[in-house]
């Protein structure tokens, strides 16, 4: 094989290697995202959870009273800078909605403690 022929094969064999490399990232990366964005979403969804329990405990000891995020902090909820939480209402009334700042899934949970999507 001259050198000619030599340069051509491994320049086609280095286009082959880019294309099999594109192929497995064109599958790899949206399965990634796919996986990222259902970890951020579980991390929300935790959070309004655990914000509906700490809300309960609250309305055990305050039957009257309102949550908001400081009384119930005060009964367990730990906050997360990668959450944004909103809660409002009373023991008939109550409303908590959370999100990962990075998704755009958003967690509602009412005063019976069922979790939906909004």
């Amino acid at each position: 094989m001259n050198d000619r022929g030599f340069v051509r094969a491994f320049v086609m064999e280095g286009l082959i290697g880019i294309a099999i490399l594109g192929i497995i990232a064109a599958i790899a990366i949206p399965q990634y995202v796919n996986y990222r964005n259902r970890h951020l979403d579980r991390e929300a969804k935790t959070h309004v959870s655990q914000a509906y329990q700490a809300a309960q405990a609250f309305f055990r000891a305050n039957p009257k009273g309102q949550a908001t995020l400081e009384e119930i902090s005060r009964f367990g909820y730990r906050s997360s800078p990668d959450i944004a939480l909103t809660i409002s209402g009373g023991t008939g009334d109550l409303r908590i909605r959370a999100n990962h700042v990075r998704s755009k899934r958003v967690y509602l949970v009412d005063e019976k403690g069922e979790i939906s999507t909004e």
